[in-house]
């Protein structure tokens, strides 16, 4: 991080140092070679810019924690209506449905911008099954999944939101990648 700070300080000297020669031997800095000094201090600057990203976020890389970051997830069957799933859902307090069969093993994960795309008066007329994604092997992370792990195992499938999953394969909740990027940015 210090060096992305001295990166920014040096891109500063670019452009002051020359400028102040010139003021100093009483000459006026020309246009051309001014351009030029700016241009390459730009580049100086945003390399230093990017560099500093990327330190904030390997800073914040320990924080990031399955567990933590989880939203409590319901499970229901793929013929329940929304309207019924997100009232069962919001009686015990969870923030997202994992579609399961009738033996209770989960095969999907409602996805919530279907469901927030969904208007309010159709929503007794849709199941949840159809605004589920199906439960691919890759969609399921272990609750225990953390830092650098956690990251790589969403950026081998991206998805909007996966099923988090005890190690003896109970459901835990579920991970929406809006909460990880919301807590890599601050917010």
């Amino acid at each position: 991080m210090a060096a992305a700070w001295v990166g920014r300080g040096v891109a500063i000297a670019v452009v002051v140092v020359p400028l102040l020669m010139n003021l100093m031997a009483g000459q006026e800095p020309g246009i051309g070679s001014m351009l030029w000094t700016v241009v390459l201090a730009s580049f100086i600057w945003l390399g230093a810019s990017q560099s500093l990203r990327v330190a904030r976020v390997r800073a914040r890389l320990p924080q990031l924690r399955a567990r933590v970051l989880a939203r409590r997830a319901i499970p229901v069957t793929a013929e329940v209506p929304l309207s019924e799933g997100l009232r069962r859902a919001r009686e015990a307090g969870a923030g997202a449905m994992v579609v399961v069969d009738h033996d209770g093993r989960p095969v999907g994960i409602v996805n919530e911008a279907a469901v927030n795309a969904t208007p309010e008066q159709r929503r007794p007329w849709v199941n949840v099954g159809a605004l589920s994604r199906a439960l691919e092997p890759s969609l399921v992370l272990g609750a225990d999944l953390e830092g650098e792990s956690l990251l790589d195992a969403m950026r081998d499938t991206p998805a909007p939101e996966y099923l988090l999953v005890e190690r003896g394969g109970e459901i835990y909740g579920v991970l929406a990648t809006a909460d990880v990027n919301r807590m890599f940015s601050g917010v």
